[in-house]
């Protein structure tokens, strides 16, 4: 298992959130959560650089992923995310938007409202990420990284939430039950584009193409 890797980065790909790093004449594409992009990208360090990676392989898909941190403890915390059920590392990847630190303060104090301002996180995940892991990032919560506590974009998430507070209103307003809103709501962002702003018309009709019959 790779667990550390020190080298020189010889490629930023900004679209996959992944960089190049040539150790020995070898070179190794590490994907970057997007709180670990955005810290390097400001620095964009120049020379040799070292990252701690956890290694991983998908039963369905064989191919080994390589995910880069600056920190042992925010490799730790990766780790934990992932074991929230319907956690991927690909979704992983991109809902780490703002500082661990951050993050893990959202958990400890319960804040499923700002959870919900992650990228590909809904209200039922967001409620699962709590329940599963409140009371186990207390370490992580007192981390002095970057501090970053809003997106890349800079949205509050209080903006994030109230967008889809107003999607769920609506949709009782059509009829549906305040569960079954939440649940079609929750469907709809995880398939949406989240590095775009986010709009009540962009989730409507997200959510009118998941009713749509199949063909």
């Amino acid at each position: 298992m790779i667990s550390r890797i020190r080298g020189t980065v010889s490629r930023w790909d900004s679209e996959a959130q992944t960089i190049e790093i040539d150790v020995g004449g070898l070179s190794y594409q590490v994907a970057l959560p997007t709180f670990t992009w955005r810290a390097l990208e400001e620095a964009r360090p120049e020379g040799e650089i070292e990252l701690y990676t956890y290694y991983h392989v998908a039963e369905r898909n064989p191919t080994p992923v390589l995910v880069g941190f600056t920190r042992p403890v925010e490799r730790e915390f990766f780790k934990k995310f992932l074991t929230v059920r319907g956690m991927g590392v690909g979704k992983a990847q991109k809902a780490l938007s703002t500082s661990i630190s951050t993050i893990a303060r959202w958990i400890e104090d319960g804040d499923e409202a700002a959870l919900r301002a992650l990228p590909g996180v809904g209200p039922r995940q967001a409620g699962q990420i709590v329940a599963q892991l409140r009371g186990k990032v207390v370490e992580e919560a007192l981390l002095r990284d970057e501090q970053f506590t809003t997106g890349p974009g800079g949205a509050e998430p209080i903006a994030h939430e109230r967008v889809l507070a107003e999607a769920i209103t609506a949709l009782q307003g059509l009829g549906y039950r305040s569960q079954e809103a939440r649940s079609l709501v929750d469907d709809a962002v995880s398939h949406l584009d989240l590095e775009q702003p986010l709009g009540l018309e962009a989730i409507l009709r997200a959510v009118l193409r998941s009713q749509a019959p199949e063909s």
